[in-house]
């Protein structure tokens, strides 16, 4: 008996139906197999991220440095040279609100998501002087310490210029309490800082800290570093600032050992060649 047709129906794909095209030998109740493509690491994605948020917060800070209007070109030549502070800051620089990459990439450094004091989240508030964040009790206490020893904004609030809003980026609780442990002057806020907030926050040795020799060492090497960079090329990020800084140390160093290797090397005197010894004459050895 040949065999049925009923098989060649149901889509087997047995030897004794070569009518069949290829395709279509394949049982309807296996499905092919789904294609898997590998998904991208999280690492990677997280780079792309962060370096796309670096160049929009490198092209916001360029903008704040564009050169002023013909009228501020013409006032700003009137004043005297020997105030050059004050010209100098409304001809370089312009303020404006924290704009909104450099904001988003200071909230992604380490410790800014809470007050630097006391730990309560989402700081509203800044010391530019340490570039660090700070709730609205804990501005209001590094107010009574000063503008000369913590100068405090609003990141929401306030105008900026290119240099404090560096020294922000540059700065970091994180940093400044490694700092601060480094010179036994630590005390960290706990993870619940809402709980231990009374007990850490108006602790007079906390707020006496900022008022240290070491403080003030931190606070101008932080001006410096953000001025040498508002004063540079584009913005690159933290770690390409730290390897130009590092380079440059590195190359003044050298020059300082240079120098000082040349001063104690000791001057070096003509040798004198000993003449051969004078004989006496025949007739004063006779004499």
């Amino acid at each position: 008996m040949p065999p049925s047709t009923e098989a060649h129906s149901h889509g087997c794909d047995g030897p004794s139906s070569p009518s069949l095209s290829p395709t279509s030998r394949r049982p309807l109740h296996c499905p092919s197999k789904p294609v898997h493509h590998p998904p991208k690491s999280a690492s990677r994605s997280n780079v792309e991220t962060h370096d796309g948020l670096l160049q929009h917060a490198a092209t916001e800070l360029e903008a704040m440095r564009r050169p002023p209007s013909p009228q501020k070109r013409d006032s700003s030549s009137s004043i005297s040279s020997n105030d050059s502070d004050g010209s100098n800051d409304s001809i370089e620089e312009m303020e404006r609100s924290f704009p909104p990459a450099c904001l988003h990439l200071l909230h992604s450094l380490p410790g800014n998501s809470r007050c630097h004091d006391c730990g309560t989240a989402s700081p509203a508030w800044a010391s530019v002087s340490y570039g660090i964040t700070l709730c609205l009790q804990c501005s209001g206490k590094h107010r009574g310490l000063g503008v000369n020893c913590s100068k405090v904004k609003s990141l929401a609030l306030d105008s900026w210029k290119r240099r404090e809003i560096l020294c922000m980026l540059e700065g970091g609780n994180e940093q400044l309490n490694s700092f601060f442990d480094r010179h036994q002057m630590g005390g960290r806020p706990t993870a619940h800082g809402s709980d231990n907030r009374e007990s850490y926050a108006t602790n007079v040795g906390l707020l006496d800290r900022y008022r240290t020799k070491a403080a003030s060492f931190y606070r101008q090497h932080l001006t410096i570093h953000a001025k040498q960079l508002a004063d540079g090329g584009s913005y690159e990020g933290r770690e390409a600032s730290r390897r130009s800084c590092k380079q440059r140390k590195a190359a003044s160093s050298g020059k300082t050992k240079s120098r000082k290797k040349s001063r104690e090397q000791p001057r070096q005197l003509p040798t004198v060649t000993e003449k051969d010894p004078v004989e006496p004459a025949c007739g004063a050895v006779g004499a």
